[in-house]
């Protein structure tokens, strides 16, 4: 059971300000004015405090209204109240307005320079938008939206995979291709595509996280082809030195590719089967996040 100290009093917001209000003024009328109240509404609300504190706040005469010395006391710590009240409010409706506006978006590592050019003109257009971008893996990105760490991902749809629920909606985006990257003096260099079976006894690096494993396995299995992967990495670049250094062939999707500027390294369609991964806007299935979120899920859709 709550003690009598822990009890809030039934006293609000608006009665210290009336009481703050009519100190200042010195008259019912001037106060009750100010704050389109009429003066009996203010003589009510002023005595239902006099009576919670215990005594008058006020002295009345015929001609005059003055503080008691106790209301004297009590008027600095009602402004003090009220002001802190306003900054209160004031940081509540800041932090409700930057919530409200925010667009919490998980992606996979290899759409990221697609996903922020789009984005780019969409902050410029709505510029009380606030972004919070989170990179990881495919299987990662599902857990945070289910679970609502996340508004909207950018990741790998797959239709047959075991990650696939009814709680997901996904809407396609585009197919990114599954590539090799090899030395220019690879003699493969000289095709304008590769076949998987030219990759049977090569050693292959890949991502020890993501999509592209699962699809050389496929792949091999489909196509009767013994497939190698020697080396399983966490970065492209690391990727790239062994390739760099003869090592490996690499295979990865072509977003990763974009930027690939090594003048020792050339990246090539690999073919029969072509094999694609389907990049996703995703998102819960029946969750309403807000028209700021339906606008964002409505931009990167048309625009990606």
């Amino acid at each position: 059971m709550a003690t009598r100290s822990s009890l809030l009093p039934a006293l609000t917001l608006k009665q210290i300000q009336y009481f703050v209000v009519l100190a200042h003024a010195g008259s019912f009328t001037q106060a009750a004015r100010s704050l389109s109240l009429t003066q009996p509404a203010l003589t009510a609300a002023i005595r239902q405090i006099e009576n919670l504190l215990g005594g008058p706040l006020f002295a009345r005469s015929a001609h005059r209204l003055t503080l008691t010395d106790a209301g004297a006391s009590v008027l600095p710590l009602a402004e003090r109240l009220l002001n802190s009240a306003r900054g209160t409010f004031d940081d509540m409706a800041s932090t409700f307005a930057e919530q409200t506006q925010s667009v919490r978006i998980s992606l996979i590592p290899s759409v990221a320079g697609r996903l922020l050019h789009v984005l780019a003109p969409l902050r410029e257009r709505e510029p009380s938008l606030r972004f919070i971008f989170e990179d990881m893996p495919n299987s990662a990105l599902l857990e945070a939206i289910r679970e609502g760490r996340a508004d909207l991902g950018i990741g790998v749809h797959e239709p047959d995979g075991a990650e696939s629920d009814d709680s997901l909606r996904y809407q396609n985006l585009l197919e990114d291709e599954i590539v090799v990257v090899i030395r220019r003096d690879d003699p493969l260099a000289r095709r304008k595509s590769v076949d998987w079976s030219k990759l049977v006894d090569r050693e292959l690096a890949v991502f020890v996280r993501g999509s592209v494993s699962d699809a050389l396995r496929r792949t091999g299995m489909a196509e009767n082809l013994r497939l190698t992967v020697a080396y399983r990495m966490e970065y492209t670049e690391s990727l790239y030195a062994l390739v760099r250094n003869g090592l490996a062939v690499a295979v990865l999707p072509s977003f990763y590719t974009m930027h690939l500027h090594d003048p020792e390294l050339i990246a090539l369609r690999l073919d029969k089967p072509r094999v694609t991964r389907a990049i996703a806007l995703i998102s819960l299935a029946d969750d309403d996040r807000g028209p700021h979120v339906s606008a964002c899920r409505e931009w990167i859709a048309a625009n990606f």
